[in-house]
């Protein structure tokens, strides 16, 4: 179920982690769970990834950073900031984080 079909109380239930969610460390990594997909990450560190695979190709930005847009491994995000989206793989490189399903 993609997360524009649910109800407005379905939807805040997302907005609140009640569809699920995976806390990672070091290492760690977290795929769809049947239809669903990490929603929001926020960052209880600072973090790097690995991977964060965007769960539909036609997805894309018009990111001006030197790598387009793609987050790299070089790539921090601070602690506290919580990033939006729609990925079908995370996978932390260093940092603690939680991953929100919807």
């Amino acid at each position: 179920m993609a997360i524009n079909t649910y109800s407005v109380n379905e939807a805040n239930n997302v907005g609140l982690g009640q569809v699920g969610s995976a806390v990672l460390d070091d290492g760690e990594s977290v795929a769809s769970i049947g239809d669903k997909k990490v929603v929001a990450i926020t960052m209880f560190e600072d973090c790097t990834f690995t991977t964060m695979t965007q769960s539909s190709a036609g997805i894309t930005g018009t990111g001006t950073s030197t790598h387009g847009n793609s987050i790299t491994n070089s790539d921090t995000i601070p602690q506290g900031v919580t990033i939006f989206g729609n990925w079908s793989a995370v996978t932390l490189a260093t940092g603690l984080c939680i991953c929100y399903l919807g």
